[in-house]
């Protein structure tokens, strides 16, 4: 008696996109020297494609630029004093508080510092 081969309809590879993402319709539009212009410069601004800048303004009615390198440097720095910061409160719950109070709050006035600063690059 022979067992009957299993036959595989999919293979692998990409899955399919839902129906509601997929993009199939294309718009054209005439603009402007201007308006080209002002496009372009808001294109560079956020670092994205012209497409991706259509996509965010019909969606949002804003562009988002991308997180530039200073932003992520800036995140660092918060990241290695938000430890420091849970480092000294571990450090505050086991000998109290009075012992930590002054490190306490320059890191706390340094993380108040970046995020301003990141806050202000956005």
């Amino acid at each position: 008696m022979e067992t009957p081969k299993k036959t595989y309809s999919k293979q692998g590879g990409r899955p399919k996109v839902g129906i509601g993402r997929i993009r199939k319709y294309v718009v054209s539009t005439r603009l402007s020297p201007e308006r080209k212009l002002r496009f372009s410069a808001l294109c560079r601004e956020a670092g994205q494609p012209s497409a991706e800048v259509l996509r965010q303004l019909i969606d949002r009615g804003t562009v988002r630029a991308r997180i530039t390198r200073e932003q992520l440097d800036f995140m660092a720095q918060l990241k290695g004093v938000a430890r420091n910061l849970n480092q000294l409160t571990r450090l505050a719950n086991a000998k109290g508080l009075t012992a930590v109070r002054v490190r306490h709050a320059a890191i706390v006035t340094a993380i108040e510092k970046l995020l301003k600063q990141i806050c202000d690059d956005r």
